[in-house]
Parts: C-alpha cells; sequence; structure tokens
C-alpha cells in the first residue's frame, strides 16, 4: 500500500495524525506493507516551517543516514505491517563528500530494518541525469530486501529526465527490468504507474503486452514465507559536529535547499554551491507546476472564469504573485484557500469573481467535511456554473438573492 505524505527521509518526522490514519487504512485493507518516499518536504525553523511542494532529495551523508532512519522508524514503530521506503529521483548534480545513492539506501534500510521498493524508472532517471550508473547502485543496494519493484514512462525537459509517469516503460526501462527481476528473491509486486491524465492515451493492447513482458521476466519462484522486517542494524556511533569533518547537517541542508526552490534566497555558503546547479530553476518550475495544478483542480470554476476574463498571460501574473507570497501548502485544498485569501486582498477586477470563489469554497468545505455546505449569493449560481462548466463566460445572470446547498456528489444522499 502506499501513500504519499509526508515521506521519511528528512529531520521532521512523519505526522502523528497522517501515520496513524495510514495505520487505521492499512488494517482495514490488510496491507502486506506500507512504503513511502525517501526525501522530505517538509521544513522546520524558527517561524515554524513551511512545507516544499515537491518530495526533495535528503541530505547524503552520516548525519542525513541518522535522520532518515529515526524517520522510518517513526512510521515503523506505528504501523502493525511493515514498512519499506522508496528510492527517489534526485536531479542534483553529486556533491564532493557526499555517500552514493545506493549507499545512502543501503545504509537507511539496514539501519531502520525496512523493505526496499524499487522504482526502475527513478533510478535510471537518475542516471540519464548523471547521478550515476544503474549497475553501480544496484551493486549497493541489499536486493534481498527489495518487496515491491515501480515501472512508468517519463519525458525529457530543459535537459532532464523527469519521472512524469506520462506513459508506457521504454525499451530501455524494460531491458533493465528484464535484468533485474531475477535478482530480486523477495520480490512480492510489480506496478505501473501512471498518472490520470495520461491514461486516455495509453493502448489498451500495449498495456496487455507490458502485463506479459513483467510476467515473464519475473521468474516462478517457490511460495515466499510471510512478510516480516528485517532487523535494524546498529549504526556507528555519530561524531561531534565539530570532528563530522565539515559535514553538512540535515537540517541545513533541508532548510537550504527547500528555499531555494520556493524563490527564496538565503545567502549561505551553502545556497550559492546549490544555486549554481541548474536542477533548481528545475525544481522551481516543477514547484510552480505543482501549485497551479492543484488550484486549477480545487478551483475548477474560478480558474476558469479567471482563464476566460484575464487570459494565460494574466492568470500566471495573479498565481506568480501569489505562489511568491505564499509557501507551499501541503494539501490542494489548503492551497485553494490560501489562494482565496490573497484573492481578497488584491482582488482583481473580474465580474461573478467573488460569487463563483464562493461556490469553489463551499464545494471544497463539503468535500472536507462529508456534509452539505450553504452559501449565500447574489447571482443565479445555476447560469454560473452552467456557462463556465461549457467554457465560456457567463451571459447576464440573474441578479437576485440566492441561497445554495452544496453537496459532494461523490458521497451517497
Amino acid at each position: 500500500m502506499r501513500r504519499d505524505e509526508p515521506p521519511v527521509g528528512g529531520t521532521c518526522p512523519p505526522d502523528d495524525r497522517h501515520t496513524a490514519l495510514v495505520g487505521e487504512l492499512a488494517e482495514r485493507l490488510r496491507a502486506p506493507w506500507v512504503s513511502e518516499h525517501l526525501a522530505f518536504n517538509r521544513v522546520a525553523d524558527a517561524t515554524g516551517g513551511f512545507h516544499t511542494g515537491f518530495m526533495l532529495p535528503p541530505c547524503q551523508n552520516d548525519a542525513g543516514v541518522r535522520a532518515a532512519v529515526r524517520s522510518v522508524r517513526v512510521m515503523a514503530d506505528a504501523l502493525s505491517c511493515p514498512s519499506a521506503i522508496e528510492v527517489g529521483t534526485n536531479y542534483l548534480r553529486p556533491r564532493p563528500g557526499e555517500l552514493t545513492d545506493g549507499d545512502f539506501v543501503r545504509r537507511v534500510a539496514e539501519g531502520s530494518g525496512c523493505g526496499l521498493l524499487l522504482d526502475l524508472h527513478n533510478v535510471l532517471a537518475n542516471e540519464r541525469n548523471g547521478r550515476g550508473g544503474v549497475d553501480a547502485l544496484l551493486a549497493e543496494l541489499p536486493l534481498e530486501r527489495v518487496w515491491e519493484v515501480h515501472l512508468a514512462g517519463g519525458t525529457e525537459h530543459r535537459g532532464y529526465w523527469l519521472d512524469s509517469h506520462s506513459g508506457l516503460p521504454d525499451a530501455e526501462l524494460l531491458a533493465l527490468a528484464a535484468r533485474v527481476l531475477p535478482r530480486l528473491p523477495a520480490l512480492r509486486a510489480v506496478l505501473f504507474e501512471v498518472t490520470p491524465g495520461s491514461v486516455p492515451e495509453l493502448d489498451a493492447g500495449a498495456v496487455r503486452d507490458l502485463l506479459s513482458f513483467v510476467r515473464e521476466a519475473w521468474p516462478d519462484a517457490d511460495p515466499l514465507p510471510p512478510l516480516s522486517s528485517p532487523r535494524p542494524v546498529a549504526l556507528p556511533v555519530a561524531l561531534p559536529a565539530s570532528a563530522a569533518g565539515g559535514q553538512v547537517l540535515p537540517a541545513e541542508w533541508e532548510h537550504t535547499l527547500a528555499s531555494l526552490v520556493i524563490g527564496r534566497e538565503p545567502g549561505t555558503p551553502l545556497a550559492r554551491e546549490l544555486a549554481a546547479d541548474p536542477a533548481i530553476g528545475l525544481l522551481r518550475e516543477l514547484v510552480t507546476e505543482f501549485r497551479g495544478s492543484a488550484l486549477a483542480g480545487a478551483l475548477r470554476y474560478t480558474t476558469r472564469l479567471l482563464l476566460l476574463t484575464l487570459g494565460p498571460e494574466g492568470v500566471a501574473r495573479l498565481l506568480d504573485a501569489h505562489l511568491r507570497a505564499r509557501p507551499p501548502r501541503l494539501f490542494a485544498s489548503e492551497e485553494a484557500f490560501a489562494f482565496a485569501e490573497h484573492l481578497a486582498g488584491d482582488l482583481p477586477h473580474v465580474q461573478w469573481l467573488a460569487q463563483v470563489l464562493q461556490l469553489d469554497l463551499g464545494l471544497l468545505r463539503a468535500r472536507i467535511d462529508g456534509t452539505p455546505c450553504t452559501v449565500a449569493l447574489d447571482t443565479d449560481p445555476t447560469a454560473l456554473l452552467t456557462d463556465l462548466g461549457a467554457g465560456r463566460l457567463p451571459a447576464s445572470p440573474r441578479r437576485g438573492r440566492y441561497r445554495v446547498r452544496l453537496v459532494d456528489d461523490e458521497v451517497p444522499a
């Protein structure tokens, strides 16, 4: 079973509330294991911290190993089933003195006593982006801990190969899978990952061929024993910070990298070093794209009204002002409410915006709370939503006093 928030590679441990919900869901579904990304997306600081809007690579040194092990153990200790960590994508250039990707993952897995999710598209993307060869990484991983493998498609952008889950695996990834799957004695699942938006473009026959390929590449084996968590391996005694050879501390790494990707400039030596990496510009773009997509999905009618009135460039300027003024939020609903606050402080001159925004926010509250939400309007809501749903500006909707009861249409009456 997968969960996407929060990852377990940083100094901020998983939120107790989220972990409890995941544990409850895992028990209800009888999930044999739970996996999470070895990454971070939340930073703690004196002001209360902030989210990054994107999963970022952890600090790959001895101190980073210890921080990740602590975080993984928080998740593992709260669950009744075994835990696994995923080998993630890393668009940054390798830094002198840091652990290799394979060595870092191995130390975290062994120190925390967890299994591995080997996303073969992630590791192939890392190779294509200059992180190091796949075979060198596999030689360092404890392959006997791999319980799950992922396959996916990607796209090229700005000279990087992105883990975009945008289609079928390419020939090179399939050849890699054919070599690797027979080497995984504890493998229990192979998943094909694809974004919902890419599903309509998939050919059903090609997907069947992919499943047949996986079945042939994954050799038959004797029934595997019940899954159990490996025993954690004791880590070496930590050196004092003054004797650690000038290693970057995980908290500094996380705050610096996260600040850069959301458009802040810490002005430290580490920040200047990282800012010279072209991947920072890519990560900033991906964060902006993710946040914009979250808003478009959560505020469907508001986004359409703004596009029809201001045009793509006007909406881009409006979003840019919001994104620069406020750090990312964990959930799309939180991002939507923050954007609504931004609009309230600097409401653009767009007819019907206040009414349409109320409708979108009311729908969000109904989905979040699971109960109907009533909003008061001075414009006919049926006319507003009908025209916007058809992709056109409202044509003289009636004015009056309206009270609208909004419900989540995914909840049975």
